[in-house]
């Protein structure tokens, strides 16, 4: 099976560890991973006003370019990403005016060609032909859970791991439509179909501070306090993750964390891919755990090689 895939720009340079998971699990569920030809950032962040049509033009020409190959799904991983690309097709699916002046940008890009500065021929607009998944909706119902279940090659044992949504997975709900926004599911579900038990507390939706972390880091640092705080007190005994920087304020801001909250011991963070991938039997040597800044061997260490299913 082949999908299109849209690892974003951080995948492929400070979270690698969640592109390369990604990749070695995909592969042993047999489907093959398709990056769009010539793909470029999505914009990272979805246009917050109504009139600002340039914006939309990133994320739709990607999914104009997966159409262009033959594709009608997109799947991705970034939460960020994921916001920004399924937003901007429904705007364009829902809004003739945005669709027309949208097109009308990727018209003028794409039909110049850059060294000749001639005009080509041939552009068609792009009128939300391609579904845009976050592979957690994307194993759940492409793949499915049965499938995943029968390769497991690792007994995880219900280790004890706490589901982290963050603010753009699930939200605004009208546009996302992955799950129940007060009561989800999705990524419980998830963590139970590979061996964990899922741990429930009251921060998983709450914001870890995203990009205020650069701007007032002291407010990043007592948001993400607040989640990992509230995760271990309900017993978990990692984080798990899908956004690069859910991952980043709430692993590398740790040390921050535990001077300025000394009550705090730590708590390993992980990208959900991770687990996927080593209980369905990746080596732990291609996980990317030296990207962490919190040590999560042990998690990766709790069932003996003994165990391994054959």
């Amino acid at each position: 099976m082949r999908v299109h895939y849209y690892p974003g720009c951080t995948l492929k340079q400070k979270t690698t560890a969640l592109d390369i998971s990604t990749r070695e699990a995909m592969k042993l569920l047999d489907i093959e991973l398709v990056e769009p030809e010539g793909w470029s950032c999505c914009g990272a962040e979805y246009p917050l006003t109504e009139e600002k049509i340039v914006g939309l033009a990133a994320p739709i020409r990607v999914l104009r370019q997966v159409r262009e190959e033959g594709g009608d799904v997109l799947v991705t991983t970034c939460s960020f990403c994921f916001a920004v690309l399924k937003r901007a097709d429904k705007a364009v699916k829902d809004d003739p005016l945005k669709r027309k002046r949208v097109n009308a940008y990727l018209r003028d890009d794409i039909q110049i060609d850059p060294l000749t500065k001639e005009r080509t021929t041939g552009f068609e607009d792009y009128n939300g032909e391609v579904k845009v998944l976050h592979l957690l909706e994307y194993l759940r119902d492409r793949v499915g859970y049965p499938k995943i279940r029968e390769r497991l090659k690792r007994n995880l044992k219900g280790l004890a791991i706490a589901p982290y949504y963050g603010c753009r997975v699930l939200r605004p709900q009208k546009e996302m439509a992955v799950d129940e926004p007060d009561s989800p599911r999705l990524f419980e579900e998830f963590l139970e179909a590979v061996g964990c038990a899922a741990v429930d507390y009251p921060f998983k939706q709450e914001c870890c501070g995203s990009y205020i972390s650069v701007s007032l880091p002291a407010a990043a640092t007592e948001a993400s306090y607040r989640i990992l705080r509230s995760a271990r007190m309900n017993g978990a005994k990692a984080v798990a993750v899908t956004c690069p920087l859910c991952f980043y304020n709430m692993d590398h801001r740790q040390e921050a964390i535990k001077e300025t909250f000394l009550d705090f011991p730590g708590l390993p963070v992980v990208f959900f891919t991770q687990l996927l991938a080593w209980a369905l039997g990746v080596d732990k040597s291609v996980l990317g755990l030296g990207e962490h800044r919190v040590p999560a061997d042990d998690l990766f260490s709790e069932t003996p090689a003994t165990e391994v299913r054959t």
